[in-house]
């Protein structure tokens, strides 16, 4: 059934770029989604740019400063939405859930929990979390196992999964494969860019040829800069944050996703690197098994295992029919994740009439 978004007026509460990090990509495709479907749709920015980047001082005020920040936002725009869908994370990044019970009564409450730390979370903070969540009209998770580890606690979670634009990226068909692998995350411990140098040098120990471009900021940036080169690390290309615009390209030059975290939930670069027909071969961290089958669109190994990785590249590298394989069942993959696809579920969740079935 069509669904009519023209009657929708919507507020999106969560950080939108130049914010690096999947939920700011998320929050700024869903506001343009429901925007070109006929929506009305509001962005209540939870990042205070200018703080964050205020040195010592900056950092010491900003969860007041944020706070202050938001209400001031959803007090001067109340008047243009009814529906308010807030997007979370774990610890910190859960605040503007508190902040956004203080919409109204009248209005709909939607919360989006996003990030891999959720169980350690709960388990810390369920009496907060609960307390605040049952006053949210629905409350979406990215992952069943995500979902679950919401049930486990007495929260009760829809799966509404991340949108992607899978018509941005163009399918090219791998295989045979050149050693040309990407790495595109934020350069930070829980995504263990080292590994990613470890698998890289254990690959080129059976194709000398192989390279590897890191793509992303981070605060680890200078230290992988440094074993770079103190190391003599060859084939190694490291890039800063890639625009939006950059990114398609990426996934079209390389002809391998690597990736080697080890907190995770949905990873949109996943996605979009599925979308483009890259085999991809990634750690099992948190959810990623939700996204990723192993042996049927992708190939998992456990956090850490660096040698499975590479084992896995290098059998890639081998078997031209396996990579060709893994290339479609890719595409297929990340075409789950079309604004087609997850329309009907976040329009049950924002209530719209006529319902959808």
């Amino acid at each position: 059934m069509s669904q009519d978004w023209s009657c929708l007026r919507i507020a999106i509460m969560g950080p939108f770029p130049p914010r690096p990090g999947g939920v700011s990509v998320q929050c700024e495709m869903l506001s343009a989604q429901l925007t070109a479907a006929g929506a009305r749709v509001t962005r209540i920015n939870t990042d205070v740019r200018w703080l964050r980047q205020a040195g010592r001082l900056g950092h010491l005020l900003l969860p007041l400063a944020q706070v202050l920040w938001l209400l001031w936002q959803m007090l001067r725009s109340r008047n243009e939405w009814q529906v308010l869908h807030v997007h979370v994370a774990s610890w910190w990044g859960f605040m503007p859930a508190v902040v956004g019970l203080m919409a109204g009564r009248r209005r709909r409450l939607i919360l989006s929990t996003h990030g891999g730390a959720a169980a350690a979370f709960l388990q810390r903070w369920q009496w907060l979390v609960r307390s605040v969540l049952r006053r949210y009209h629905a409350v979406l998770t990215l992952t069943p196992t995500q979902a679950a580890i919401f049930r486990q606690h007495g929260i009760s979670a829809d799966i509404v999964p991340n949108i992607v634009p899978v018509e941005r990226f163009h399918f090219r068909l791998r295989g045979p494969l050149t050693p040309r692998i990407l790495w595109l995350r934020q350069l930070e411990p829980r995504y263990r860019p080292h590994d990613a140098l470890d698998v890289l040098l254990q690959v080129q120990q059976q194709a000398p040829v192989a390279t590897l471009s890191l793509v992303g900021g981070g605060d680890m940036r200078c230290e992988i800069g440094r074993r770079i080169e103190e190391e003599s690390l060859q084939g190694v290309y490291l890039h800063g944050p890639a625009r939006s615009h950059e990114i398609p390209t990426l996934y079209a030059e390389a002809d391998i996703f690597l990736n080697t975290s080890a907190i995770d939930n949905l990873p949109l670069t996943l996605i979009e690197a599925s979308a483009s027909g890259l085999p991809i071969v990634s750690t099992d961290a948190g959810a990623i098994p939700d996204l990723i089958s192993d042996g049927v669109n992708g190939l998992l190994a456990p956090v850490g295992d660096t040698r499975l990785l590479a084992q896995h590249i290098v059998q890639l590298l081998n078997d031209p029919a396996r990579a060709q394989q893994l290339s479609r069942a890719a595409r297929r993959n990340a075409e789950r994740f079309s604004w087609r696809q997850i329309a009907p579920y976040l329009a049950r969740a924002y209530a719209l009439n006529p319902p959808i079935p």
